[in-house]
């Protein structure tokens, strides 16, 4: 892992980490400084913006597989929330749930996981075929 992020700044990698990363960050602030409520074009670029924050760490990735790592993780995550809530629910401990830090795992970190793992595994695919 360390090794992983000593390449994101290594000369090679550098320069596309930090365009990823800050354009990453004005698309997540501008969506939130205009308001993501019932505001479809701010939710998609604050969806956006956190899917570039995510390619920004996870850029220097070679293989497919890894990202069908990332994608079968946050589907994971997002099926144990999902069976944590009804657990929950059934035993009528409903007051223990709180609904802004399940939305916002399984729309903030699993979603777009699910999308970086589905995007990178097709592109890394797309370069090996180019190169072959």
């Amino acid at each position: 892992m360390k090794n992983h992020f000593i390449t994101l700044f290594a000369a090679d990698y550098l320069k596309k980490t930090l365009i990823l990363f800050v354009i990453a960050v004005l698309l997540i602030i501008i969506s939130s400084l205009v308001g993501i409520s019932d505001n479809l074009p701010m939710i998609l670029m604050l969806l956006t913006g956190i899917i570039l924050l995510f390619f920004s760490v996870l850029h220097p990735w070679k293989k497919a597989i890894n990202y069908g790592y990332l994608a079968l993780a946050s589907v994971v995550i997002l099926i144990l929330e999902g069976l944590g809530i009804m657990i929950l629910a059934n035993m009528h401990l409903d007051k223990y749930l709180s609904e802004g830090i399940a939305m916002g795992v399984a729309f903030l970190i699993c979603v777009p996981g699910i999308l970086v793992g589905i995007i990178g595994s097709i592109i890394c695919a797309v370069r090996k075929k180019r190169e072959a």
